[in-house]
């Protein structure tokens, strides 16, 4: 049980880590406390995400950002820490 738990989570930080990339979170030379807060929010969000499965498969078909909002409940947070 736990070795499930423990690859999963490496699964959901490498998705993670790869979205915020994708929508220019990762190109910030710095976060406001509020985004810090944001992003451990959207750390837990991720962290319990049903949609694993359908977020790897997009990863591996799509380059950019669209059609993320579809599945992922982080992907209005992390547009919103990139425009700022």
């Amino acid at each position: 049980m736990f070795d499930r738990l423990i690859k999963n989570q490496d699964r959901h930080s490498k998705l993670m880590g790869e979205m915020m990339r994708r929508f220019g979170v990762l190109d910030a030379d710095q976060f406001s406390q509020n985004d810090a807060i944001s992003l451990g929010s959207a750390a837990r969000r991720c962290m319990g995400c049903r949609s694993l499965e359908q977020c790897e498969h997009w990863m591996e078909t799509t380059t950019g950002t669209e059609g993320a909002a579809a599945f992922c409940p982080n992907a209005r947070t992390f547009a919103e820490i990139a425009s700022n």
